[in-house]
């Protein structure tokens, strides 16, 4: 899980390869550089966090098309966002991305959801071997 060794650039090759295959796709981002889905989209698409602070934390004002964006064949990406690297727990933001993923249906139409994990997990309870 260290940063820099290719998490991201996996994840988009599965996610780019499971569409091929026929497959729903949505990839979520979860690191506050954003960049998961940088070769996906072609841009560095608007995370949650920054859209949820947009609208002062009121997750119902937002709709699917404010931070689901399409990328390559038609895969669905997601980037959470977060706290800069070390200073806060990335888990907050990836439970209200999951939230308003699932109170917009947007998990019920897929098959395949890839979390792109960031590399500098600074809390205990979202790290993973």
């Amino acid at each position: 899980g260290k940063g820099g060794i290719g998490k991201s650039t996996t994840s988009s090759n599965l996610s780019a390869a499971f569409s091929k295959l026929g497959r729903r796709v949505l990839q979520i981002g979860c690191d506050p550089k954003h960049d998961s889905t940088f070769t996906l989209t072609g841009s560095l698409v608007p995370t949650v966090i920054d859209i949820l602070k947009e609208v002062d934390f009121h997750p119902e004002e937002l709709r699917p098309e404010d931070f689901v964006f399409e990328g390559f064949n038609g895969v669905k990406c997601v980037e959470a966002g977060g706290p800069p690297a070390g200073t806060g727990c990335g888990g907050y933001v990836v439970g209200q991305t999951v939230k308003l993923l699932k109170q917009h249906h947007l998990l019920d139409d897929t098959d395949v959801v890839i979390f792109d994990v960031l590399g500098d997990v600074v809390c205990g309870g979202f790290a993973m071997p």
